[in-house]
Order: structure tokens, then sequence, then C-alpha cells
């Protein structure tokens, strides 16, 4: 009965739309950190939308997900369809940079899950995230595209019924049990510990600022706390060393607290971005000041990353014909 309640095909629409805009938020962010010019990075964020709420891709799943013979999604074929939805338009990955971009799109989005409470949570999520990434360069016709995907999603999601929403919810959760990745971000917020499991953090007060609105743009939250207070250095270390807040900072072996540093700041992922770190070449290179690859890589014709190759029409409603063809016959 819990497998059957955990594996309820019915989820794949709420599994790729809300990992999609989690990947809109990280390409958003790595775009503004490499200053792709304002016009290339309008495109990117218009077109990768575009096709991952394309309608027909959008009704594909829901349809699929309710046949008799329907099978839940599996974590390949999400990264599959996920790669090539985010590299749709003008931006390039490498198979690196996409694995980066895949832990942080599943981590972050269990991290969501972890914190709910409710099953009509998830709901709540997916909506925050599609308001979220309609916040990035609005226009018109997004606005529509994403009035339109959770107006169906609601609907879908009310048919379904309460027995149904509740194994719906349980199996997102169940879905994402597999990742274990340590990311900085979460680190650095103390809603992650350094063998990879996520912490109650009840007793500080940004944390239920940060629940309050699970499923927002996380980096952009983020850098809005940052700006209002300027953090303490001793804090941060204190925060990433796993020191509890208030917690007296008492002398420790030197041996002890380099193997503890190092394993601190080694294999984490997404490190808190210098925003005015520029790409060096047309393959964007590590900045010393990031302290990692870069996720987002965009092909120059001429050494200038503002220079992009185009590969796509311009127009999202053209991106990548076949593949909407592919997706809509998916049953």
């Amino acid at each position: 009965m819990s497998t059957q309640r955990a594996s309820n095909p019915r989820a794949n629409v709420f599994i790729l739309v809300n990992l999609g805009c989690e990947a809109l938020f990280v390409i958003d962010q790595r775009l503004k950190a490499q200053e792709i010019a304002l016009d290339k990075s309008v495109q990117v964020i218009h077109d990768v939308t575009t096709v991952l709420l394309e309608p027909k891709f959008i009704e594909s799943l829901i349809n699929g997900s309710i046949h008799n013979n329907a099978q839940l999604l599996t974590a390949e074929h999400c990264k599959f369809m996920l790669n090539d939805i985010a590299t749709c338009s003008l931006m390039r990955l490498d198979e690196t940079s996409m694995e980066k971009l895949w832990n942080l799109m599943t981590m972050m989005y269990k991290w969501q899950l972890f914190v709910s409470r409710h099953q009509h949570n998830l709901l709540d999520i997916t909506f925050r995230h599609l308001d979220a990434i309609n916040k990035l360069y609005p226009d018109a016709k997004r606005h529509l595209l994403i009035d339109f995907t959770k107006n169906t999603l609601l609907d879908f999601w009310n048919s379904c019924g309460e027995e149904q929403q509740l194994s719906i919810y349980r199996t997102n959760k169940a879905w994402l049990e597999c990742f274990n990745t340590k990311i900085s971000l979460l680190i650095r917020l103390g809603f992650q510990s350094m063998d990879g499991s996520f912490i109650n953090a009840l007793d500080q007060r940004h944390y239920l600022d940060y629940v309050k609105c699970i499923g927002e743009n996380i980096y952009i939250k983020r850098s809005e706390q940052q700006q209002e207070r300027e953090p303490n250095r001793i804090d941060q270390l204190a925060a990433q060393l796993n020191i509890a807040s208030g917690e007296d900072l008492q002398p420790i072996d030197a041996v002890q607290f380099q193997k503890q540093f190092e394993q601190t700041f080694s294999n984490t992922l997404f490190p808190e971005v210098d925003n005015n770190a520029r790409a060096t070449s047309s393959q964007v290179q590590c900045n010393s000041n990031a302290s990692g690859c870069e996720f987002v890589q965009l092909l120059s014709t001429d050494g200038n990353p503002d220079e992009v190759a185009t590969t796509a029409s311009g127009n999202g409603s053209g991106l990548n014909q076949q593949l909407l063809d592919l997706y809509s016959k998916i049953n």
C-alpha cells in the first residue's frame, strides 16, 4: 500500500514543473553573474520558460499519467527532458555543468518538500515557483502562459480528490529521497548539515522567513537579505562549521580544525557568487571569487560572451519542435 502511494504517476507533472522552475532560477543567477547582455538573458529565460510550460507538453504529462498503464517518470528520464529544455535556447551546458544544475534542482526541491507539512503545500510550492519565474523579465505573453499553466494544474489537482492529492504529495517526496548532495547555500543558511541531511532550524528567525515562502526564488531572497544586513564574517564561519547560534567559540585543536575546514569547503555546490565576476572567455572558466565552475556556459563565435551563436528561432513557440512533438506523444 505504501509503495503504491509513493509511486503515483500523477506526480509526473509536478516533478517536471517544479524542477524546471528551479533550473530557471539557477540559469537566471548564472546569466547575471556572467554579466551576459540583457537582451540575450531575456531571450534565454523566455525561451526556456516557453518550452518548459508548452501547453501540449503539460497536457501530455497530465493525460499520460492517468492511463491505467501509466508509470512514474524515472530520474534518468526527467534529467534527459530537463537537459533538453534547459538548453533549448542560446545556452550550452557541458556534462559537468548539467550535473551541478541537476543537483541544485533536486536538492532545493527536496528541501522545500522537507519543510512542508501538508499535501496542499505541494500546490502552494508549485504556484510560488510559477509566480517567481513570471517575475524574471516579465511580459504579457509569458504572463498568459504561466496563468494557463496554473489553471491547468489547479484543475488537475482538484479533479484528483483528497486521497490522490496525498498520494501525489508523498510520491514527490519519495521520488527525491535518493538525492543527498551537499549544497553550499543551504549549508550557509544553516538548513543542511555536512552529511547532506536537512535541519529543522526552528529557533532561527530567518529559517521561518524562508519556510513561509517556500518555492520562491531562494537566490534572490538570499541576495535581498544580504543587502539588508552585512553578514558578520565570524558568524558566517561559525555557521559553515556547524557551530550553533550563540555558542561560545572555544579554542580547538589545529589539526582537527583543518580537517573540519577542508571537509566543509570541499565537494559542496553553489558557493556564494560574486555577481561582479566576469567570464574571461567563450568557455566560462572557474572564477576565484566564486570558487566553483560556472553552471551556464554560452558559446561564442569571436570570444565575446555577448556575441552568442544563435541556434534558436528567437520565438519560443518554434523552439525544438521535434522535442515538443516527442513530448506531446507521451502516453
